[in-house]
């Protein structure tokens, strides 16, 4: 083990069991080097590179964290594979004087000369508390119902000002838990209101946590190039009513600590116990020692970290396990982290490489109980048994007794709870069931991170490996399907591969799964195999609509695993979150880290499984769960809160009361500018919905709606309705070419088109109408809906632009028809563009951004 402190080393050995056994100990030190490096406040990575000339010997290299805590170590690899160079790359570490440790292993007398070099890059000055600000006033501003403004640490822009006026605001929350904000704002902003200044961490969870009654915690890390995780951390903060952390907090503490549980077991800080024992000497893979269970004094310090961590931000409850979403990639924060924190929270990882699929994993996680329903197999369960624990007297950690049947014990609760079972090994057959979109998927088998033995072996990473059956075949089995079990072994595991059955065996890889499915629904997936959690699987399964996955990216034992999958299936069935299951199947079969057992060891070491997904993710069967009918977004209610009044969706740009007078009349929310208001028209065009010109008025607003060319093709294309009545003068600025010609009057229009919901929808538009001129020419992806009195030259145009709609009249509408027509006007943007009157099945209709009715 590397040295992390010199003075005198006290080494312990216990049996663990009662009894006496005969040793003989030996301490061999290894010459070394050491280099201190200063790392600073704000470092993203420390990368160490280690290379010697001498390539046939091995050199190992560690490094040490300020307070003298083994953080990580590269043992050197073969002298074939990897000869004379050794890396390191730790991102966050924390501040202070690292220890660099170079030890040459077995040296004699020959000499060996190193040469040692390290990068340390940075982050943004203050780019975290920057971006926990504006997360947490995000998710402040969802649970209060009020707009999101945003101000500079000593001063507020124009915008804000402009906004905090429009609005006639008597309250303000500044949230600033880094407390970044220059002595006089506060005095600044209390001039528009009362001001409740929240300039600390406990401020700022503790008003979180009035308002939502939520313990639940959202933690992520700073990126610092442009792709910044906060922003889907905040959306996923606002459906769990919970603060939003760094865990990187001031000084990189926390995340040093969780790299520091990914170490080997058997090395590390605080070692006052060596489990190097009799029933683990035979676990190794690819030559390599077994590093698979983790050091339990890292993963407990780890744990009490995260607790001091809360605790210090007011965010810790002692007394209630804490749901906990982990928004960050695998490679900037270890798995084992998520484990170490179990069982008194309950964490979920969200592992997207990119914000983006952060944000999409986090909204199908939050909508799973209203999209699940929408899966073509919703009430049916995939139970895929490769290799998997028959028969076995199971004693967990309570000391209670269970016969794990494997098979039986999940499918009955499966079939319990409402689902069809579908039990199949093959690899076809998997696949194929799998892509028909199931509700749950547990696969029991073999696994590995790569198809041959790399040197070193990839620790984690890799794109996962598991077994499956050439044929199919309902489950795995040894002689035969009645004799799953062989009787020349009698140890409770099935293992097809270690009898003839392996001829019918085949390795199938995650690259291979992802190109036989689609999407896969939203199932719910527990993976009972070795490494898997560390592959690429999980996310690959997720990026295909899985809403969580449980894996684990250590390696499993088939009989603790085995029980570990039984009772989270047992646990779903009956109605708990994925992340409540887990914690608990964990308490019950291997190490609870916050919270150890005392006298005695936990069932199994090697239970190291976390949960990928939305921690508040359930299971639900269509029957006893039925699908939610959706509500109006634009007029729904919620406690007060109607989220479509915010800005008003309708502006109307005139000159008179005709659209005040007819808009209020009918009950329509509106803004109504003028020529005198139209910089305030264009700050929130991207707000609106329908915006609607008077007749006659081009002459007056052209010039501003000229200028404004670009940004109305815009809120077009992006979904807004853009109506212009009664042109009656060129349009040359129109970003869509119509020409018109001001010729030609009359009283009434022939309708071209008029099953067209501009005309019909609600009211059923009258051919009696006055008109003045016509349009010459009309761009082709506008249609022609009506023509002048002679049915020649049309007079309404209208189409949709990329995700909106754009119609044109050179029609006056008056009296009782002008209500009639502007009504029509309104309801036209929640009209769909296409109306199909006959669909076969053989069709696919692809229209993004609109609806389609099917009559």
């Amino acid at each position: 083990m590397p040295k992390t402190t010199d003075g005198s080393w006290t080494m312990n050995i216990t049996r663990d069991i009662p009894g006496t056994t005969n040793m003989d100990n030996e301490v061999v030190s290894h010459p070394g080097y050491t280099q201190t490096v200063t790392v600073p406040a704000n470092a993203k990575w420390l990368n160490v590179s280690l290379i010697w000339d001498n390539a046939a010997t091995d050199l190992n290299l560690a490094l040490v964290d300020p307070s003298g805590r083994l953080v990580m170590w590269a043992p050197a690899g073969s002298i074939l594979s990897n000869p004379g160079r050794e890396l390191i790359e730790l991102p966050y570490p924390m501040s202070g004087d690292w220890t660099i440790l170079a030890a040459w292993m077995d040296a004699t007398e020959e000499l060996n000369n190193i040469e040692l070099s390290w990068t340390i890059s940075r982050l943004p000055t203050d780019i975290q508390s920057y971006m926990e600000s504006a997360a947490n006033a995000a998710v402040l501003a969802s649970l209060l119902n009020a707009p999101l403004l945003y101000v500079y640490e000593d001063q507020i822009p124009a915008e804000t000002d402009w906004a905090l006026t429009r609005l006639g605001v008597t309250e303000i929350y500044l949230v600033d838990p880094a407390n970044l904000q220059d002595v006089g704002l506060p005095a600044l902003l209390s001039a528009y209101g009362f001001l409740n200044d929240l300039p600390s961490y406990s401020n700022v969870v503790s008003m979180i946590n009035s308002l939502s009654g939520s313990l639940d915690v959202v933690v992520t890390v700073p990126v610092g190039d442009g792709n910044e995780f906060f922003a889907p951390a905040a959306f996923s903060a606002a459906a769990h009513g919970s603060p939003v952390l760094s865990l990187c907090g001031n000084t990189n503490e926390l995340t040093t600590r969780a790299q520091e549980t990914w170490a080997p077991y058997m090395i590390g800080p605080e070692i006052n116990n060596i489990y190097v024992i009799n029933k683990y000497e035979n676990r190794a893979e690819n030559g390599w020692y077994d590093e698979r269970i983790p050091n339990k004094f890292s993963m407990i310090e780890s744990e009490a970290s995260f607790e001091a961590f809360l605790s210090t931000r007011g965010a810790y409850n002692s007394s209630t396990p804490q749901p906990v979403v982990v928004i960050s990639p695998v490679s900037l924060l270890p798995l084992s982290f998520d484990r170490s924190l179990q069982t008194h929270f309950n964490p979920g990882r969200i592992p997207a490489a990119t914000s983006t699929m952060a944000s999409v994993l986090i909204n199908r996680g939050l909508l799973h109980r209203f999209l699940f329903i929408t899966a073509e197999q919703s009430d049916t369960s995939l139970v895929s048994m490769y290799a998997y624990t028959d028969g076995d007297l199971f004693v967990d950690n309570n000391l209670n007794y269970h016969l794990l049947q494997q098979i039986e014990n999940s499918t009955d609760a499966l079939e319990a709870a409402g689902f069809s079972i579908e039990s199949h090994v093959g690899q076809n057959e998997v696949f194929e069931v799998l892509n028909s979109q199931v509700a749950l998927w547990s696969l029991s088998t073999h696994g590995t991170l790569t198809e041959l033995p790399r040197d070193p072996p990839d620790r984690p990473y890799g794109v996962g490996y598991f077994s499956l059956r050439s044929t199919d075949s309902p489950y795995g089995f040894e002689d035969s399907l009645a004799v799953r079990e062989s009787p020349s072994d009698t140890n409770s595991l099935v293992n097809p591969v270690a009898f003839p059955e392996v001829s019918n065996h085949v390795v199938k890889s995650t690259h291979e799964l992802e190109a036989a499915v689609d999407n896969i629904g939203s199932p719910i997936v527990i993976l009972t195999a070795c490494l898997l959690g560390g592959a690429e699987m999980p996310l690959m399964l997720m990026e295909h609509g899985a809403v969580a996955v449980t894996a684990s990216p250590r390696t499993v034992y088939f009989r603790a695993a085995g029980m570990l999958s039984v009772l989270l299936a047992q646990s779903l069935c009956e109605g708990a979150t994925t992340a409540e299951a887990l914690s608990y199947g964990l308490s019950m079969t291997s190490s609870d880290y916050s919270d150890p057992l005392v006298g005695r060891d936990p069932r199994d070491y090697a239970n190291q499984q976390v949960l990928f997904g939305d921690p508040s993710v359930r299971l639900y069967e269509p029957t006893t769960s039925p699908r939610i009918t959706a509500v109006d977004p634009l007029e729904g209610s919620f406690n007060t809160h109607v989220p479509g009044q915010g800005v008003r969706s309708v502006a109307a740009l005139g000159a008179s009361s005709y659209f005040p007078s007819t808009l209020t009349s009918l009950g329509v929310g509106f803004d109504y500018y003028e020529v005198t208001n139209y910089t305030e028209f264009i700050n929130l065009l991207a707000l609106r919905q329908v915006v609607l010109i008077e007749p006659d008025t081009l002459i007056d607003l052209g010039s501003s709606l000229s200028s404004s060319s670009s940004t109305l093709n815009t809120f077009v294309r992006n979904g807004g309705v853009l109506v212009i009545f009664g042109v009656s003068e060129s349009i040359p600025w129109l970003p869509w070419p119509v020409s018109f010609e001001a010729t030609g009057s009359g009283t009434s229009i022939t309708l071209d088109d008029p099953t067209h919901p501009f005309l019909t929808s609600p009211n059923i538009l009258t051919t009696t109408v006055d008109y003045s001129g016509y349009f010459s020419t009309v761009w082709a992806n506008l249609s022609i809906l009506a023509t002048d009195d002679a049915g020649l030259n049309p007079v309404i145009v209208a189409g949709v632009v990329g995700s909106g709609k754009v119609a044109l009249t050179t029609t006056h509408p008056s009296g009782s028809n002008r209500n009639t027509t502007i009504e029509n006007a309104v309801a036209w943007s929640g009209a769909p563009s296409i109306i199909l009157n006959e669909l076969s099945l053989n069709q696919e209709i692809i229209w993004a951004g609109d609806q389609v009715l099917i009559l």
